[in-house]
């Protein structure tokens, strides 16, 4: 059996492409960990974010530091999410590439 080489250089530009957006949403997630640190410190204490519902009575105060923390969680979990699929991809296209 006559394994074949393939030329196509679209594997690795896609698996490069694949790493450059790693490496990207790893430092997005380390960036937004550290703001949510800051604003767990209470350093954003001029930053208000006013949150006005219903339900407003049971809701921490709007100038707290949770809101601070669940406004820069948020971008942090869509960033880790798309790290892992990110590498899901990175697998499906190594695994085509060798067959």
């Amino acid at each position: 059996m006559t394994t074949t080489l393939s030329l196509d250089p679209s594997y690795k530009l896609a698996r490069v492409f694949i790493r450059l957006g790693m490496i990207f949403s790893a430092v997005m997630v380390a960036l937004f960990i550290y703001m949510i640190y800051l604003a767990s410190l209470g350093i954003m204490t001029d930053w208000d974010l006013s949150i006005q519902t219903e339900l407003y009575d049971y809701y921490p105060p709007a100038n707290s530091e949770f809101w601070h923390m669940v406004f820069f969680s948020v971008p942090a979990i869509g960033f880790l999410i798309s790290f892992f699929l990110l590498d899901y991809l990175g697998k499906k296209i190594k695994q085509e590439s060798q067959t």
